[in-house]
Formats: structure tokens, C-alpha cells, sequence
């Protein structure tokens, strides 16, 4: 064969290959073939590996497992991040965005972002179709189910304190209802199992509501977790998990097997490893959970183990009252009080000092408690017992403001 001069493809090799002391100018192409070959591939498989870890996390809300193809799913403001190592890799998915809630249904994911649900296909990203539900608040979390009625969503609007049906058996023609005018709480996290919606709620010792899709009847599940501003909730067996701001904490619920009706609370994670978790998304073999971590822009994955560990749900008996004069705090058990005032936006304005109470009532009056006090649209009241064996109680009061 011919020997072929290659002066052409010189400028595609690194330069100590082109210079004259590496590589003669005429010499057998077929020689160098390989070498091209492999130089590609390593090149194209940096290029690409670059790619997926220079993808960022920030302003995350959601987090949703793709049982397709055993992966995970992030909403990502204006895109949409997947990863099918758990984080160790990021990748962007199609062109389209998410700002709150996602459910994968079938071999399409549903997507929130900025109060239009838009619906993708899982494998190709490309967007099938979008809906605008008319007089939107804040729409938030959703929850998905596929039956013999067809396909359905059902959204939490949050400011509205309303839930919406959506039929998404044809995704390019979607169409809502309200299922629920007025839950009278702040509804956030939704997840749906055999029919019944189950909902998480926000502000203090917030209940866990039920929805019967069929009928819109709304009944309590657990009337006052011992959690306040619970943002997601998903199914792992017959247990609930829920992710909470206050305490920042992942809980799991189950049913008492000695008693109907009554709930066992275990902790997952507390602390550190999350901060400001959002929505969360169970895996197909309900072994593994994800949450989004609003605060810091991480998913934080977790094991769904064992069960052996959980406890009863033990709240105090403590109460607060807000009178023109102050706080009025009152407990059954000995415990530490303290008080938060925050704005609209969740920034704290103040915090009083932890103030130790036997049992009885206590009076806080605005003076006592400062002028950040008589500013806060929102108070937030925290008793932590210290008998080990009761949860942390808390309420919030909203507002407008005193002085």
C-alpha cells in the first residue's frame, strides 16, 4: 500500500505529536489509525464526563425517582438535572425546567415550574405538552397515579390552601378540576396511593390529611405530627416519609400494629446532613429515599431499612396564647420555651433566650421579649421537654403588625 501524507490531520494531535522530533510528515496512515481511534474516544469521553459534573445544583425544590432507567431526577430552577449514581454525576435532562414539584407517570415525567405543569417524555426529554391552571397561587407538590380511571395528578396550591385534579391520561391535552376548594391548612407535599391522596402540611404541628380522589371528602390521618412546615411525603411499604423544616428532619410514619388508628414515629435523619429539605421521591423497590435540600442545593440519599427502631408519637401537653400584653405559655411537663419572630419571607427578625419552666403558666410580655417581637408577622413558639420521651412542641402564630 502507498504511503499517504497526513499533513492534514496533523492539526487535530496534540502538539508534541506534530512536532518534527515525535512524528515524520510522511509515513504509513495506517500506522497512525489506532492512535486516532483511541485519541477520539478519550478525548470525547473527558468532553462528556466534564459535561456532567460541571452541571450545578441551585434553587432545587424537588426530587423524583425514574424507575425506567433506575435514576434520579432533580428540578433545577430552569432545567431539569438526572443522575444515575446517586450524585456522584450530574447531567442535564432535555431543555425543559422545574421550579417545584415532579412526578414520573408511566414513561412521562410531570413538572411544575413557575405554576404551568408541563409534561416530558422520560426517554427523549422532549416536552409532549403544557397546562396553565386558571387562578393559580403558588403551586407546589404533586402527587401522581395511574388506575382505571386513567392518569391523574393531584397539585397543592399553597397559598391558595386548595388541591387540584389534573387528567393527564393524554398529555398533550391535559385538563383540571379542583378536587379540594379550602383544605383549611397550608398544603405542600402530595402522594397517592389505592385512590386516597395523602397530604403534608405547612406551619406549626402541622396534621397529615387524606383526600378520597372519587368524592374530594377530606379526613385527618394523624391529627399533630410534632412537626411544623412539613414539605414532602411519599409512600415506602405502608409507611409515610415526610420531610420537615422544623426540626429539620426526615421522619418516617407507620401504623401502631397494636393500635388502630395510631401512627409510630422513627427519625431518619436530623441535622446536619440536611437543610431546609423539600420534596422526596421513594424508589421502586421502597429501599432507597432522595430529598432536595432547598437551603444548601444538595440530594440527600438514604437507606429505608429497618423499621425496628420506631417509637410512639409522644407530644406534651403545652399550649400558647397571644394576648395584647405578651405570650402566655403553659406546660404539664418540665421543659425549655423559646420564642422566634420572622417576616413573611421566613427571615427571623429575633430570638428570645431559652427560658426553663417547671410546670405551670408563664407570661412573656412584648417588652420582655423586645421590639423584634412587636415587628414579626410570624411567632413561632418552640417547648422542648426534658423528659426524653416526649417530642419537641410547637406552634406558630401569624399576624399583622403590633407596633
Amino acid at each position: 500500500m502507498n504511503d499517504i501524507r497526513i499533513d492534514r490531520y496533523l492539526d487535530i494531535l496534540p502538539s508534541n505529536f506534530r512536532d518534527a522530533d515525535h512524528v515524520s510528515q510522511s509515513f504509513h496512515f495506517m500506522s497512525m489509525l489506532p492512535f486516532l481511534i483511541r485519541w477520539s474516544l478519550l478525548t470525547c469521553t473527558a468532553f462528556l464526563t466534564g459535561h456532567a459534573l460541571a452541571q450545578t445544583l441551585s434553587s432545587i425544590e424537588a426530587a423524583e425517582y425514574e424507575p425506567n432507567s433506575n435514576r434520579w431526577l432533580v428540578s433545577n430552577g430552569s432545567s431539569i438535572l438526572v443522575t444515575d449514581d446517586e450524585g456522584v454525576t450530574w447531567s442535564t435532562f432535555g431543555n425543559g425546567g422545574a421550579t417545584h414539584g415532579m412526578e414520573v407517570l408511566g414513561t412521562t415525567l410531570f413538572a411544575i415550574q413557575s405554576n404551568v405543569i408541563h409534561a416530558y417524555d422520560v426517554v427523549t426529554g422532549n416536552e409532549l405538552g403544557s397546562l396553565s391552571p386558571p387562578g393559580a397561587g403558588f403551586l407546589n407538590g404533586m402527587g401522581s397515579e395511574s388506575s382505571t380511571q386513567g392518569d391523574l395528578l393531584v397539585v397543592s396550591d399553597f397559598s391558595l390552601g386548595r388541591l387540584l385534579k389534573v387528567d393527564v391520561s393524554d398529555p398533550s391535552n391535559m385538563t383540571v378540576t379542583t378536587l379540594v376548594s379550602n383544605t383549611g391548612t397550608t398544603p405542600n407535599g402530595v402522594t397517592i396511593k389505592n385512590g386516597i391522596a395523602t397530604v403534608v402540611n405547612w406551619y406549626g404541628n402541622a396534621d397529615i390529611l387524606q383526600v378520597d380522589i372519587a368524592t374530594g371528602a377530606v379526613t385527618t390521618l394523624i391529627d399533630g405530627t410534632g412537626l411544623s412546615n412539613c414539605d414532602g411525603v411519599d409512600w415506602a411499604n405502608e409507611s409515610l416519609v415526610v420531610s420537615s423544616w422544623n426540626p429539620q428532619r426526615i421522619t418516617r410514619f407507620s401504623p401502631d400494629p397494636t393500635t388502630e388508628g395510631e401512627w409510630l414515629s422513627e427519625t431518619l435523619v436530623q441535622g446536619n446532613s440536611i437543610s431546609n429539605p423539600a420534596d422526596l421521591s421513594v424508589n421502586s423497590a421502597e429501599d432507597r429515599f432522595a430529598v432536595a435540600c432547598s437551603g444548601n442545593n444538595t440530594v440527600y440519599f438514604g437507606n429505608l431499612e429497618n423499621t425496628a427502631e420506631i417509637r410512639l408519637v409522644n407530644i406534651p401537653q403545652a399550649g400558647a396564647i397571644m394576648d395584647s400584653e405578651g405570650l402566655v405559655l403553659q406546660s404539664s411537663t418540665p421543659g425549655v420555651w423559646m420564642v422566634r419572630g420572622l417576616d413573611l419571607t421566613g427571615r427571623i427578625l429575633g430570638t428570645s433566650d431559652r427560658s426553663i419552666q417547671s410546670t405551670g403558666r408563664v407570661t412573656w410580655t412584648w417588652d420582655t421579649l423586645g421590639k423584634w417581637a412587636g415587628q414579626a408577622t410570624l411567632l413561632e413558639i418552640i417547648f422542648k421537654p426534658t423528659n426524653a420521651t416526649y417530642s419537641t412542641w410547637r406552634t406558630t402564630f401569624k399576624r399583622g403588625t403590633m407596633r
